[in-house]
């Protein structure tokens, strides 16, 4: 397969910057951007990085609905990679098989998972970790290595407020590998060692800046400043994109605000 230069994103990188007023106006329909974004890129799975967000959003509104016996549709967000429709056709009829592979999996694991247990955080965390697994394989399956940084920082955002809430509920440490994924910078055998003393691993990683908040949190604070200061890391990381004149990174750096734009999630 020829390998994608920042060259071949010359006409996507202006065509880009011409629409960015559009969006910081309003004027744009966020899920048309992704299926114009989809048939331009020269990688689409820059844009599926994206995307998988809601897939996994839908597929716990799903479980939701399947678990009270109600129609739960209003919450479903015609932004994924699956259209919410052939989502529900699919679970509806156990045709797990035609949905993504990694994807299809955890929903049915989460499902199942869901049925034995009646437990919903359960089926969450399966659906949690597939979500991250398939941000790291993406962004490897594409050659980026600035949106598998990206994934990873993710991953340790997602593992370190697990860690906290665990640790401020008093979960023992025979309960992490059912909640924190791999795909994070700190080892999870490290992790598991030092529990609860685990907020100081993640020196030196791109969320040193949250750790003041982190431990305020454990110590009672509510999660909101540290939630907060893990967006401006976000941020932060993504700035690196925000001047490039072209290549994947434009691309990289517009689907970002489109996903930040809306939505809410």
């Amino acid at each position: 397969m020829t390998k994608i230069r920042d060259t071949d994103y010359l006409f996507l990188s202006a065509y880009i910057h011409a629409g960015e007023k559009r969006l910081s106006e309003g004027r744009q329909d966020k899920a048309a951007v992704f299926d114009e974004m989809q048939k331009l890129a020269p990688d689409g799975r820059l844009v599926d990085f994206f995307r998988l967000k809601y897939d996994y959003h839908n597929a716990k509104v799903l479980l939701k609905s399947a678990a009270l016996n109600k129609d739960e549709s209003r919450l479903f967000l015609p932004l994924g990679r699956v259209r919410p429709e052939k989502l529900g056709e699919a679970f509806r009829e156990q045709k797990f098989g035609e949905l993504p592979p990694v994807f299809g999996a955890a929903l049915l694991d989460a499902a199942d998972t869901l049925s034995r247990t009646g437990d919903p955080r359960l089926a969450d965390f399966i659906l949690d970790k597939a979500y991250l697994e398939e941000m790291g394989r993406t962004a490897e399956s594409a050659g980026s290595a600035f949106l598998a940084g990206y994934a990873r920082l993710w991953a340790d955002v997602y593992n370190l407020r697990s860690l906290m809430r665990m640790i401020k509920s008093g979960v023992s440490s025979d309960k992490l590998e059912h909640v924190l994924t791999d795909r994070g910078s700190v080892d999870i055998g490290k992790i598991k060692a030092a529990y609860p003393d685990v907020i100081p691993l993640y020196k030196g990683t791109e969320l040193s800046a949250a750790l003041p908040s982190a431990e305020s949190t454990v110590a009672g604070e509510s999660f909101s400043l540290f939630e907060r200061v893990c967006s401006d890391v976000l941020d932060e990381y993504m700035r690196d994109a925000r001047f490039q004149c072209f290549g994947e990174k434009v691309l990289i750096y517009y689907l970002y605000q489109v996903e930040r734009a809306g939505y809410g999630l």
